[in-house]
């Protein structure tokens, strides 16, 4: 089958956001007396807020979650000025490429909308995509397929039809649960989870890179 979409994760995969949204989590986190551990964040990376401080606060404590969930975004945003971003190697190469395949591109991220608007907008790379979709309110982030099978949705393309492009194991593994092919890319490429996840899904084509600017042809994955 071949691909007739990319669907993009946003954070560590076209921009390196990393450090931003640790200082956000930390920062927001101290004022509620958790002194949050990068290991954690890390573990944590590609999963919804509310997911994340259900482990923290609760699941019951739903309005302390949506508020602190609303405050470390508002951090991060803060965080985002021209000049504090740059596009990861590889990712504008590739951008150009899949468009001029005619690929439909899409980014589906955890993030808030805000976010991700932001985000992209100081990236300048807005017109690359047909659309832009969050999972902030869906009832299960990533590991749960919703958010890549809502970007198909939007493209108008099967699932077996996309290319998923992501950085975290919660994504990889959204993207296999979605029959998707994939590219790993970043420190999850050399990860032991992410040669367990492809053995346990062998009908679902992926491929691991530290950096997209490392991938000079797709074609195996594209056709």
């Amino acid at each position: 089958m071949t691909i007739r979409a990319v669907l993009w994760d946003l954070d560590g995969t076209l921009a390196d956001t990393t450090a931003l949204h640790y200082q956000a989590w930390r920062t927001t986190m101290q004022r509620y007396g958790v002194d949050l551990s990068y290991e954690s964040f890390i573990n944590n990376y590609g999963r919804n807020n509310a997911e994340i401080l259900a482990e923290h606060f609760g699941a019951e404590a739903a309005a302390t979650i949506e508020q602190v969930a609303a405050e470390k975004e508002a951090v991060f945003r803060s965080l985002i000025v021209p000049g504090a971003l740059q596009l990861l190697p590889g990712a504008l190469a590739w951008l150009r490429r899949f468009r001029s395949l005619g690929m439909t591109q899409v980014i589906g991220s955890s993030g808030p909308m805000a976010n991700i608007a932001a985000v992209v907008h100081v990236l300048d790379v807005g017109d690359f995509f047909l659309g832009l979709v969050s999972g902030m309110h869906l009832p299960k982030g990533k590991p749960e397929p919703a958010i890549f099978l809502r970007c198909a949705a939007l493209a108008g393309v099967a699932p077996k039809e996309c290319l998923v492009v992501e950085d975290s194991l919660h994504g990889i593994e959204a993207a296999m649960r979605a029959g998707m092919a994939s590219v790993a890319v970043g420190r999850i490429a050399t990860h032991r989870e992410l040669q367990r996840l492809i053995q346990q899904n062998p009908g679902v084509r992926c491929v691991a890179t530290p950096s997209l600017a490392d991938i000079d042809d797709l074609g195996s994955i594209l056709t």
